[in-house]
């Protein structure tokens, strides 16, 4: 199921991004990114467990400034869930109707695994147009 409304806590997301290959990042901060985060497009099943609740399984958030750009974070699903582009298609498609919808106009952008290119250019997305190359800078304290 694709949820929004219920958006994951923080510690749900840091397993899920530590399961999906990236390292952990602090509770503090991921409280912080999910706050900030205009909208967040999460896929759940079953808590594995048998004890009733639900496991996040997949995650995509977006971030704006609600006039011209729209930035995408921390797709990911997990690897078990298959088939994984299947998943990663759902969130996408859910994430940019609502997009479509609330804040039209305005570009899109991400960073993501090369795994995700041939999905995410089903959608449009473009792999590096005209030369742009995505550059990031982690800040070390």
């Amino acid at each position: 199921m694709l949820e929004d409304p219920d958006r994951p806590d923080a510690a749900a997301v840091n397993r899920l991004l530590q399961a999906c290959g990236q390292p952990e990042r602090s509770t503090e901060r991921v409280v912080l990114a999910l706050q900030r985060s205009d909208l967040v497009v999460s896929l759940w099943r079953p808590a594995p467990d048998g004890a009733g609740g639900h496991e996040l399984v997949g995650l995509v958030r977006a971030t704006s400034d609600r006039s011209l750009n729209v930035n995408l974070w921390d797709l990911c699903v997990l690897d078990d869930v298959q088939p994984r582009n299947h998943y990663i298609h759902l969130l996408m498609r859910s994430m940019l109707l609502r997009l479509r919808r609330d804040l039209a106009g305005c570009s899109i952008s991400m960073m993501t695994t090369a795994e995700d290119v041939p999905e995410l250019e089903r959608f449009g997305f473009l792999e590096s147009p005209n030369g742009i190359r995505a550059m990031a800078l982690q800040l070390r304290l």
